[in-house]
């Protein structure tokens, strides 16, 4: 079987997430991937996965891969992407993260709203409660229950300035078992490399998207098979010939 490589964008916010344009549609993001040529793209919104299922369904309708997603903020305000192999294990990890999430009422005003879309494209919902916020639970817990829930957890945008491990822990902790290390877009690749080749970690960067045109800006190559989860594991452990890419970067990592 031959491999290729499989377009990714696997850090994208929908207008669950309070800071996500109101263009952020589950419809409207499977479109413009598809018109911009993605073979992969993951949902990650901030602390709940209420608009995964609606998206999964769009993804077979039309012929787009989704990987069922959340970000989550640990106790230390650490963004951490975490993906899963099937919409029952983030469902059964969301409602972990729900038992741990700090309640505070939504100010929309302030912060926007936090829409949940159905089938149809409308809202079938609004949450009441404010979702960028930490959940009760430190970063080696986080990391432990997305691997107990048979997931995958990568350090997003670690060359930022907030809410990223180096920004609020200064450092990265010994044997952490994450997959991977996100570079934001406000990284070059070529400085990337330079200032995160961390040995045992590789890198991925995505668009972390917030609206439309954000989509596919920044993405990641994955070297597989098949577009399929296990797949996915092979190339991120760089195992069987498979491997991951950078955008930008001709070399396989």
């Amino acid at each position: 079987m031959s491999i290729r490589a499989f377009t990714a964008d696997l850090h994208i916010h929908t207008v669950l997430s309070p800071c996500a344009r109101r263009d952020m549609l589950p419809h409207c993001i499977v479109l413009e991937a598809l018109e911009k040529g993605l073979d992969c793209i993951a949902v990650t919104d901030h602390n709940a996965c209420d608009n995964v299922a609606v998206t999964l369904s769009l993804g077979e309708r039309f012929g787009l891969w989704v990987i069922p997603g959340i970000e989550v903020e640990t106790r230390e305000e650490v963004h951490l992407l975490a993906y899963f192999p099937t919409l029952d294990h983030l469902l059964a990890f969301n409602h972990l993260v729900e038992e741990h999430l700090l309640t505070f009422p939504l100010d929309a005003e302030v912060w926007g709203e936090e829409w949940v879309i159905g089938e149809e494209g409308n809202i079938v919902a609004r949450k009441a409660s404010l979702l960028t916020v930490p959940v009760a639970l430190s970063l080696e817990d986080v990391v432990e229950e997305v691997e107990r829930h048979q997931g995958v957890a990568v350090l997003a945008h670690v060359d930022r300035k907030a809410y990223s491990v180096f920004s609020q822990l200064g450092f990265l902790p010994p044997a952490l078992p994450v997959k991977a290390l996100e570079i934001s877009p406000a990284c070059s690749p070529e400085e990337t490399q330079e200032r995160f080749t961390l040995s045992g970690y590789p890198l991925v960067s995505f668009s972390d998207a917030h609206g439309l045109s954000e989509i596919g800006q920044r993405v990641t190559l994955f070297w597989m098979a098949s577009p399929r989860w296990e797949e996915l594991l092979l190339a991120l452990s760089g195992e069987k010939g498979r491997g991951i890419t950078l955008s930008g970067n001709d070399e396989r990592l």
